[in-house]
C-alpha cells in the first residue's frame, strides 16, 4: 500500500486548526504522512499571530508522539509558485484546508488545474466538503 501525502496549506490569514485535526486523524488511519506548509511574507508586518504557528507546532509535536508523520515547513511570497512545487514533488494526495480561508481558497482554485489532487474543505468536525 502506497502512503497517502496530506498537505495542510495555511495561508497568511488563516486561523483555523480544524484541518490540520482532520488531517491528524485520517493519517492515524490510514498510515498517511502529513506536510504542512505556511505561508510567510518576507515583509514583517504582514506575518500572521504567532499564536497561530505556535498552536500548530505544539500539534505537530502531539501528532508525532502518537505515531503520525509530520513534516512542517515555511514558504515565502511565490506561494503559488511554491505550492504548486510542493504538491508535485512531495506527490500529494489530498489537499485539506478550511472553509473560512478565503486567500488559501482562492489559491488552491487558481492551482487546481496545475495538479492532479483531491481537495477538502474542513468546516467542522463532523463536516467536510468536496472543493469544486
Amino acid at each position: 500500500m502506497n502512503t497517502k501525502n496530506i498537505l495542510v496549506p495555511f495561508g497568511k490569514d488563516s486561523v483555523d486548526l480544524k484541518p490540520l485535526y482532520h488531517s491528524f486523524a485520517l493519517a492515524k488511519r490510514i498510515r498517511g504522512k502529513v506536510f504542512i506548509i505556511f505561508f510567510k511574507s518576507k515583509h514583517p508586518d504582514m506575518h500572521r499571530s504567532p499564536a497561530i504557528e505556535e498552536a500548530c507546532l505544539e500539534m505537530v509535536h502531539s501528532a508525532r508522539e502518537e505515531g503520525v508523520s509530520v513534516s512542517f515547513h515555511i514558504a515565502h511570497d511565490r506561494f503559488e509558485h511554491e505550492l504548486i512545487d510542493f504538491i508535485k514533488s512531495e506527490h500529494i494526495d489530498l489537499i485539506v484546508m478550511g472553509s473560512k480561508d478565503d486567500v488559501m481558497e482562492a489559491i488552491t482554485k487558481e492551482i487546481r488545474p496545475k495538479v492532479s489532487v483531491q481537495i477538502i474543505q474542513v468546516e467542522g468536525k463532523q463536516d467536510i466538503n468536496f472543493f469544486e
